[in-house]
This record gives C-alpha cells, structure tokens and sequence, in this order.
C-alpha cells in the first residue's frame, strides 16, 4: 500500500503557518521543530512543495466543477449521500462545489432538506411524494418531524386488517368469581372483565392481544383508510430519544432517490 505523502499527515493550518513563518525569516530548523518532524531541509522543501502542488489540483478541480453539468445520475449519487447521513458541507467538498450548489440539487431531487438542530424539523415543502408507493417492515425512512430516521415496524393496511380479522376469541378467568350467601363476591354482583376474566384475540401466527385493543386498533385501521385512502405505520424512531410513534403515509420520506 501506498504510503500518504507527509503534508497530508500534518494539518494544513501548521502548514500555512510554517510557510509564514518562512517569509518572516524564522530558521528552517524551528520550522521543522513547529511541524513536529526531524530537521531535515529536504523534507520540509518536499512538505511545502506537496503542498502547493495539492492547493493547485484543487483549484483546478473547483474551477472545472463549477462549469460542470451534473448527470441524472450524478445528482442521484449525491442525494443519497445526503439521505444516507453525509452533510452538505462534507458533499460540497467531495465534489468540489459549493454547498448552495449541493442544496440545489437536493431540493430539485425532492430531498428533505434537514433542520439545522436537533429540534428543528426538516424542509419538505418543495417535495412531492409518490404516495402510491408503500414502504415494507424494516424499510428506513427519513422523520421530518423529528430531523431524523426511523425503521418501519408494522404497516397498517387492508392486508394487515384482514390478518387482524382472522383471529379466534379466547376466555381467560384471572380471578375466580366466589359469590357470598348475597350472591356478591367482593362488591362485584357478577363476573367483572379486567378483574375475574380477560378476554383476549388470538392472531394466526399465536399472538395474543386483549379484545378491546384489538377493537380499538381495527377501527382505527378502518377509520384511517376509509378517510385517507391510504395505510398507515408503526414506526421505531432512531436516535437518542427511541421510540415508537404512529405516522400517516406522507409523513414518512423514502430514503434512496428512485
């Protein structure tokens, strides 16, 4: 494997400061000294000289990519990057362009732009989503709500209604029910749910949730489809604040440009 030249090893603000130094008639040797290396002229004529030559490449790379046209493609590569996490500012350096220019493409590639602080929420205004398209369980999706990502739990759709539906009811008594000589046991006059008996829905593949959640999460289902036309997700929320959260279809963004 190649070995890296010197000057790349040594930040570059040490080395515009030993080349100031040099015009202010300091010695080679503090010089050297300074950079951290061995005093050796020829080394140090080597460390400036790389360095002006890599100042110089990048020049000419900046001025080509500011004339350049960026494929289909290439703007593609970009925003994915950008979804992928890299900044625009780490982009913008990549490529050798502005990070405006960057922010640009972005916004023509329907990319949410995000906020700046943890708290701020990211621009979506200049996207249009293809709400037709329905992500799956275990698709990442960008959260303009939260500036951040997430993973796709449980999609809710007519699909998973039907799977809902297919359950078999199941009685359970918790507590056994012993009336006294009044017929009363406790201050219950019969069999109480919650308290001497839980009813719960057995879904196919054994899980079991308690009848009224289920009811309540079906109608939900139902009432959201009916008023939107569309399903909607669990979504677990990565990050310092992990959680799971309810979101509407246009709410999520996709993040991969199709």
């Amino acid at each position: 494997m190649a070995r890296k030249a010197v000057s790349q090893e040594i930040p570059e603000a040490k080395i515009r400061n030993a080349i100031w130094y040099l015009k202010n008639n300091k010695t080679k040797k503090f010089v050297c000294e300074f950079l951290g290396i061995a005093y050796n002229t020829k080394k140090l004529d080597t460390i400036i000289e790389d360095f002006h030559k890599r100042l110089e490449r990048e020049a000419a790379l900046k001025k080509n990519a500011k004339a350049k046209v960026f494929s289909e493609q290439e703007k593609k590569n970009i925003a994915n990057a950008y979804l992928a996490g890299e900044t625009q500012s780490a982009i913008s350096k990549d490529n050798f362009i502005s990070p405006q220019r960057v922010k640009n493409m972005l916004i023509e590639m329907g990319v949410p732009i995000r906020g700046r602080g943890k708290k701020s929420e990211a621009k979506v205004d200049h996207i249009i989503q293809d709400l037709d398209s329905v992500f799956k369980k275990g698709d990442k999706v960008f959260l303009a709500k939260f500036n951040g990502f997430g993973i796709i739990d449980t999609v809710f759709d007519e699909e998973y209604l039907e799977y809902l539906e297919s359950g078999k009811q199941r009685y359970v008594e918790t507590y056994r029910f012993k009336p006294d000589k009044n017929g009363m046991s406790g201050k219950y006059f019969e069999p109480a749910e919650g308290v001497h008996y839980e009813i719960y829905w057995t879904l196919p593949d054994g899980t079991d949730m308690k009848l009224r959640p289920m009811q309540t999460l079906r109608n939900r289902i139902m009432k959201t489809i009916e008023e939107t036309g569309r399903e909607y997700y669990l979504v677990w929320r990565e990050g310092d604040e992990a959680a799971f959260y309810y979101f509407q279809r246009d709410q999520l963004y996709p993040i991969k440009v199709a």
